[in-house]
């Protein structure tokens, strides 16, 4: 009986050993994946800060003024004056939409047109 009782507690420790073993090789993966993620995040991080940087030079109004003067015969561009700006009354306002009636009509006018043949 002893035997026995040994044998299930040397069982029960080898597969002890292998799943622990296992656990730890899967942590030490999940770890990996973790580190790469983080050194891919900062990466991205000094990414966005070197393009914040670039568009903040590209965009200075004197950069931009230089390039317009270098290509105004390619961009064709005219001095903003005054009479271009529009008032509030000059937007046209929203059609209102089809009441019910309507719709039914059109529909029973768009049935009985007759197709165009092709």
């Amino acid at each position: 009986m002893g035997r026995i009782v040994n044998l299930i507690l040397l069982a029960a420790m080898v597969v002890g050993v292998a799943v622990t073993y296992d656990m730890k090789h899967k942590a030490e993966l999940a770890a990996e994946r973790v580190a790469t993620l983080q050194h891919k995040i900062v990466k991205e991080k000094n990414e966005i800060v070197l393009l914040k940087a670039e568009w903040s030079m590209l965009t200075q109004p004197a950069r931009l003024q230089a390039t317009i003067e270098q290509y105004a015969d390619h961009f064709q561009l005219q001095p903003f004056s005054p009479d271009q700006i529009g008032t509030i009354d000059e937007i046209p306002l929203k059609p209102a939409p089809f009441d019910q009636k309507t719709v039914e009509k059109l529909a029973r006018v768009a049935s009985e047109a007759p197709m165009p043949v092709r």
